[in-house]
């Protein structure tokens, strides 16, 4: 089994000392504009962490470091931060209640928020975040990955934490599903032969990313990437008609490049995380 408590602790300290914590928050001015944003209330890494309403102090995950680093730089904004089921934000953002989420495009969600639109499609020059998946297995298993099957199994055993998206791969062969606890135990099974796969991000932003326990472990990143989302920052319309200027001055300094070093320091503490943490899910 992995097990490697002293690198988790290593990595928070390291991470304690650079970017993460400068990404906090910052005591807003009294006139500035109060961004409501509305969040899943449950883990999701390496993009949320924690459980419940309550929002970590420390590490709350990896968009929300980036949403502090996005009103940082616009001035006359503050974030205030709410956690609850998925459905609920959206309907809330659907009536003014909450001001902003971060969502994949679809067109019914037009007429519950705003997008950063470019001749009736969703500008991805504006996007939140772009990030591709990839299949990781032992570097010495036979199947093989095309970017349309899956070859040489019959079945194939792919370990996720729990509360991500239904895994869905091209092709006949049959995929099963084995939700997990966390990155870490979906690596311990992967480790020991009883699934044949784990995935991760593998590209952000169009860059290549790969967590450095991966790496250490002599795992494989299969390419090409098993599939891609891209997600943005929706306003309310209310939000929108309310501060139209702060809206477009939000999404234009959406340069996805500047979050990459966020999402690498989260990356490895999705896999260095001990098991237990999710364990209330």
């Amino acid at each position: 089994m992995l097990r490697i408590p002293t690198l988790l602790t290593l990595l928070l300290t390291t991470l304690a000392a650079g970017n993460l914590q400068a990404a906090q928050p910052t005591t807003p001015a009294k006139s500035a504009v109060a961004l409501r944003f509305c969040y899943e209330d449950k883990p999701l890494e390496p993009y949320y962490r924690g459980h419940g309403a309550q929002v970590p102090k420390d590490y709350p995950g990896a968009t929300i470091e980036h949403l502090y680093q996005l009103t940082a730089a616009v001035p006359g904004v503050s974030l205030t931060l709410e956690r609850l089921p998925w459905k609920r934000c959206l309907s809330k953002l659907q009536a003014g209640e909450t001001d902003a989420l971060v969502a994949s495009y679809r067109p019914e969600r037009e007429d519950i928020g705003n997008y950063p639109m470019l001749d009736g499609k969703p500008d991805p020059s504006r996007a939140f975040s772009e990030h591709h998946t990839c299949l990781v297995k032992k570097a010495d298993s036979q199947w093989t990955w095309d970017g349309e099957r899956v070859q040489g199994i019959d079945s194939l055993v792919v370990a996720r934490p729990l509360g991500y998206a239904p895994l869905i791969v091209p092709g006949p062969q049959q995929v099963s599903m084995h939700y997990t606890l966390s990155g870490t135990m979906d690596l311990d099974l992967l480790q020991a032969g009883r699934i044949h796969a784990v995935t991760t991000l593998c590209k952000i932003a169009g860059q290549a990313v790969v967590s450095s326990v991966i790496s250490d472990l002599g795992l494989q990143v299969l390419q090409p990437p098993l599939h891609s989302n891209t997600g943005y920052l929706v306003f309310s319309k209310q939000f929108s008609e309310r501060h139209p200027q702060l809206s477009a001055a939000l999404w234009r300094e959406l340069q996805l490049n500047k979050a990459i070093p966020i999402y690498r320091s989260y990356l490895k503490l999705h896999f260095l995380q001990p098991s237990a943490e999710n364990n209330t899910q």
